[in-house]
């Protein structure tokens, strides 16, 4: 696995992701202008705070998604890692782990990667780790094979 691939994955992924949302936004915000006001005043108002408050969440899901995709725009491409970083792709006898923004697992190439950031709490145990290091991590030793 290729950490230019992985995070062309990742681009096309989030890219996906706020595309379906913005879409979700403008069909919510049809929704809510197109809304008539009935007989039942009351009932009007409560539909418009239903729709507005689904709204408010969509667009804080598009925030955050706009968050991630800058915070992965800031992975250096061409860096040479000693110790486990933010940007840095670990292979592990445990699997592949990309420290950089939290996705969870995706597959790449055909391989599973867990996409963590270097808050969570695996990316604090392989912080700093050389090739060779291990960690031990939910009852399992985990052995850094490789840095990318």
């Amino acid at each position: 696995m290729h950490k230019r691939d992985l995070i062309i994955h990742l681009r096309d992924h989030l890219l996906e992701k706020v595309a379906a949302i913005q879409a979700d936004i403008a069909s919510t915000l049809a929704a809510r202008n197109t809304d008539t006001k009935s007989s039942a005043g009351d009932k009007h108002e409560v539909g418009r705070a239903m729709i507005q408050q689904e709204l408010d969440q969509q667009e804080a899901q598009l925030a955050k998604l706009q968050l991630l995709q800058q915070e992965l725009d800031r992975v250096p491409l061409d860096r040479v890692y000693a110790r486990v970083g933010f940007g840095s792709l670990v292979t592990t006898d445990q699997g592949n782990y990309f420290i950089a923004i939290g996705l969870g697992q995706v597959e790449v190439e055909g391989q599973p990667c867990f996409v963590i950031s270097l808050a969570s709490p695996i990316g604090q145990a392989l912080k700093d780790k050389q090739i060779g290091d291990a960690v031990a991590f939910n009852s399992r030793i985990i052995r850094v094979m490789s840095i990318a």
